[in-house]
C-alpha cells in the first residue's frame, strides 16, 4: 500500500508573500515499490485558471514575433516547397473526413436503395471510381509532403547551422557549458536541423486541428439528414468518448509533474554489479585484480543483494514504462465509451430495424472510431502551441548570443608598450571561484612576470595552478582582482589578438578527430601554406615524427574518424546482411588510429612547436601545464630542451611536478 505524506513550506511562503500572493501548492509524497514519488498538488480554482490564461498570453506575446519571423524565413528559403507542404498537410488533414463523407454518402445510397429502389448500378460504380481516385490522390499527397519536407530540412540546415556554429564560437566557456545554452547537442549532426521541430510541431497541430474540425463538420452534415430523436441520440453518443478522453488524466496523480528516486541500497548495489559484469572497460582490471576470486565474490554479492531486495515492483514510475498508470476506472470509461454508443443505440431501436437504422449504426461506429483517433492524437501531443513558438525564440536567441564576457577593443601587441622579449604579466589580488563551487579555485594571488622570463609554477594537486593559467587566456574572468598584460588590463584587449600570441599546451590535450596534419597545423589559419619539411620539423621537435611515419597514411591518417549514427549503432548495416556486404562496408570505413596518452602529448607538442616556429604566428607567451606527465624522463628532457632552445622573444611558464630539469634555467618560481 502506498505511503503518503504532505509538506508545507511555511517559511518559503513567508519570505515570498510580498512578491506573490498566490500560496505555494502542497507537496505530496508517496511510495510505490522501492520508488519515492513527490509532486505538487494542484488545486484548480478560477483564479489559477485565469492566471494560466494570462501566463499563456504573455508567453505568446514574448515568443509570437520570433515564430512569425521563423515562419517567414522558412517560406523565403523555399517558397514552392513551403506551399506544397502546406497544401499536402491540409489535404491529409481532411482526407479522413472526406473518407467519412464518402462512407456517409454510400450508406445513404444503401438506404435509398432499400426504401425506394431508385439507385442504379452506375451510382455505385461512380462512387467506387471517385473513392479509388481519392485514395490514389492521398498517396500522391503523402509522397509530395515527404519530398517537400526533405527540401525544407536541407534548406534549414544549410541556412542556420553555419550561423549557429559562428554564434557558438563567439561565446565564452561558461556560457557554452550552461545547461540552458541555446545550441545544438553534440553527437547529433545527422539529425540536427535548426527550426525543424518548430515546423514539424506546428504542421502537426495544424493537421490534427483540421482533421478534428472537418470530422465534426462531416458528422454534423451526415447526422442532420436523420430524423429526431435519432440524430440527437447519434450526436450525443458520438461526442461521449472524446469528452472522456479529454477528461482522462495523463498519469496516476492527475496531470501533475513529479520527481522520483530510490534510496534502496540493494537496488543501487545491483545496478553497480550489473555494470561490472557487462562493461568491457573494466574487464582488464577485473582480470588483474584476481579474476576468479573477484568473479566468485561478485556472483555471491549479486545473489545476496537480489535476495535482500526481494520481489518488489522495481519498475521506474515513468509514463512511457507504464510505471504511473491512471486509476483503472479511467481506462474502463475510455474503453467502454468506444463501443457503448453502438450498444446504446441498438437498445433504443424499436423491435423492427429499418434500413435507416442499419446505416446509422454503421455511421455511428465509424464516426466514433474517427473522433477517438483524432482526440487521441491531440492527447499524445504534449507540446503546447506556446512551447512550439518558444522553440523559434530559442533558435534566434542562440543566433544572437554573444556570451557573458565583453571583448575589449585595444589592439595587441601594442607597438609602444609591448616588449620584443615577450609578454609582461601581472596579477593583482586575483581570486577565481567557479559557479556552484564551495571554495575558491584561486585565492588572492599577486605576482609580476617580466618579459622573456622562464617561470616554473609548482604546487600540490588542486592548488589552482591550471585555473590560474586559464585566466591568462581569459577562458574565465576573475571573481575579483585584476590581470594586466603589458601594464594594461587584460579585459581591455581584443582577446582574439591576445590568444593568437599565446601557445598553450595542457596535460590532457584534445586531439581533434581530423588528420595528423590537421592536428599539427590547427590554429594557424587557412591562408598559411606549409611544406612537408616544416611538418617534419615540428613533428621532430614534439617527438611524434617516428610514430607518425609508422602510420599507414602518415600525416593523412585520421585520428578518430567521424561515424554516423547508423554506423555507430548497427555498424552501418540495416537488416540481415551477408559477410560480403560487411566486407564491402569495411573497405569504405576509415579505420580509427590507436593513440596512447604519451603519443597524444607528443602530437600536441608538435602542434605547439608548429605555432612557435611559424613566421606568421607571433608567439609571445608559451604555457606548458603538466604537458610532459605521460612521457618518460628522457623524452621529457628532450622536449623541454627543445622548448628552451626556442625561448628567444617569448615568456615561458611551466607547470610541472618534475622540475629538476628547469630549476637551473628558471628566472622565477611561483
Amino acid at each position: 500500500m502506498a505511503e503518503e505524506k504532505t509538506e508545507t513550506d511555511t517559511q518559503h511562503n513567508n519570505n515570498f508573500s510580498s512578491i506573490s500572493p498566490t500560496p505555494l501548492p502542497t507537496v505530496r509524497q508517496f511510495r510505490r515499490g522501492i520508488w519515492t514519488i513527490t509532486f505538487e498538488e494542484q488545486s484548480r480554482t478560477w483564479n489559477l485558471f485565469y492566471d494560466d490564461i494570462q501566463r499563456a498570453y504573455r508567453d505568446f506575446l514574448d515568443s509570437g514575433p520570433a515564430a512569425y519571423r521563423l515562419l517567414a524565413e522558412i517560406v523565403s528559403l523555399a517558397p514552392i516547397s513551403s506551399i506544397t507542404l502546406l497544401l499536402c498537410t491540409s489535404w491529409l488533414g481532411v482526407s479522413s473526413s472526406i473518407s467519412l463523407g464518402f462512407l456517409s454518402y454510400l450508406l445513404n445510397l444503401f438506404e435509398r436503395s432499400f426504401s425506394s429502389g431508385t439507385v442504379t448500378q452506375k451510382d455505385y460504380e461512380l462512387i467506387a471510381i471517385v473513392w479509388c481516385l481519392f485514395t490514389v490522390l492521398d498517396l500522391i499527397m503523402a509522397r509530395l509532403q515527404i519530398e517537400a519536407h526533405s527540401v525544407l530540412r536541407a534548406r534549414l540546415r544549410s541556412h542556420f547551422l553555419p550561423k549557429l556554429v559562428n554564434a557558438s564560437l563567439r561565446v565564452d566557456l561558461l556560457t557554452l557549458q550552461d545547461d540552458t545554452s541555446q545550441f545544438p547537442s553534440v553527437g547529433n549532426f545527422e539529425n540536427e536541423v535548426p527550426g525543424s521541430f518548430f515546423l514539424e510541431r506546428l504542421l502537426h497541430k495544424f493537421r490534427t486541428a483540421l482533421t478534428l474540425i472537418s470530422q465534426i463538420v462531416v458528422i454534423l452534415r451526415a447526422v442532420s439528414c436523420k430524423h429526431s430523436p435519432e440524430k440527437e441520440i447519434i450526436m450525443l453518443l458520438c461526442i461521449l468518448h472524446p469528452i472522456i478522453r479529454c477528461l482522462t488524466p495523463s498519469n496516476g496523480i492527475g496531470c501533475a509533474g513529479y520527481v522520483f528516486w530510490t534510496e534502496n541500497p540493494f537496488y543501487k548495489r545491483l545496478g553497480v554489479l550489473y555494470d561490472l559484469a557487462f562493461l568491457p572497460q573494466c574487464r582488464a582490471d577485473l582480470i588483474l585484480d584476481n579474476f576468479s576470486t573477484t568473479v566468485n565474490s561478485a556472483n555471491e554479492e549479486y545473489d545476496r543483494s537480489t535476495k535482500a531486495l526481494g520481489h518488489v515492483k522495481d519498475l521506474p514510475p515513468e509514463p512511457w514504462r507504464n510505471g504511473m498508470l491512471q486509476p483503472w476506472y479511467w481506462d474502463f470509461l475510455t474503453s467502454i465509451t468506444i463501443d457503448l454508443p453502438l450498444v446504446a443505440y441498438v437498445l433504443t431501436l424499436p423491435s423492427h430495424i429499418t434500413p435507416s437504422a442499419l446505416t446509422s449504426i454503421a455511421l455511428l461506429h465509424q464516426a466514433t472510431k474517427a473522433l477517438s483517433l483524432s482526440v487521441g492524437e491531440l492527447g499524445i501531443d504534449c507540446t503546447s502551441l506556446n512551447q512550439v513558438f518558444a522553440r523559434a525564440k530559442w533558435l534566434y536567441d542562440g543566433l544572437e548570443q554573444n556570451g557573458g564576457m565583453l571583448n575589449g577593443t585595444a589592439d595587441y601587441p601594442c607597438a609602444v608598450k609591448t616588449s620584443t622579449r615577450g609578454m609582461r604579466i601581472s596579477f593583482r589580488g586575483v581570486t577565481l571561484k567557479y559557479p556552484d563551487s564551495p571554495k575558491d579555485a584561486v585565492h588572492d594571488v599577486s605576482f609580476d612576470i617580466i618579459p622573456g622570463s622562464l617561470v616554473v609554477v609548482v604546487g600540490v594537486n588542486g592548488s589552482g595552478k591550471s585555473s590560474m593559467l586559464k585566466l591568462l587566456a581569459r577562458l574565465f574572468d576573475p571573481s575579483s582582482g585584476e590581470i594586466l598584460i603589458d601594464d594594461e588590463p587584460l579585459a581591455s584587449y581584443d582577446m582574439e589578438q591576445v590568444r593568437a600570441t599565446i601557445t598553450f599546451l595542457s596535460q590532457s590535450p584534445f586531439i581533434y578527430p581530423l588528420s595528423v596534419k590537421d592536428n599539427i597545423c590547427y590554429g594557424l589559419g587557412s591562408d598559411v601554406v606549409l611544406t612537408k619539411a616544416q611538418l617534419d620539423t615540428a613533428a621532430r621537435l614534439g617527438g611524434s615524427y617516428d610514430w607518425i611515419h609508422k602510420l599507414q597514411d602518415g600525416y593523412d591518417s585520421i585520428i578518430d574518424p567521424w561515424t554516423s549514427i547508423g554506423n555507430g549503432i548497427d555498424g552501418g548495416t540495416y537488416g540481415p546482411v551477408s559477410e560480403r556486404l560487411k566486407r564491402e562496408l569495411k573497405s569504405h570505413t576509415t579505420q580509427r588510429v590507436t593513440i596512447s596518452g604519451g603519443e597524444k602529448q607528443r602530437l600536441a607538442a608538435s602542434r605547439t612547436f608548429m605555432k612557435m616556429i611559424n613566421s606568421q604566428a607571433d608567439s609571445r607567451l608559451v604555457v606548458l601545464d603538466e604537458a610532459t606527465s605521460s612521457l618518460d624522463p628522457i623524452a621529457e628532457r628532450d622536449l623541454l630542451s627543445a622548448f628552451l632552445n626556442l625561448r628567444e622573444g617569448k615568456t615561458m611558464i611551466f607547470v610541472t611536478h618534475r622540475f629538476e630539469h628547469l630549476v637551473k634555467n628558471a628566472d622565477q618560481i611561483l
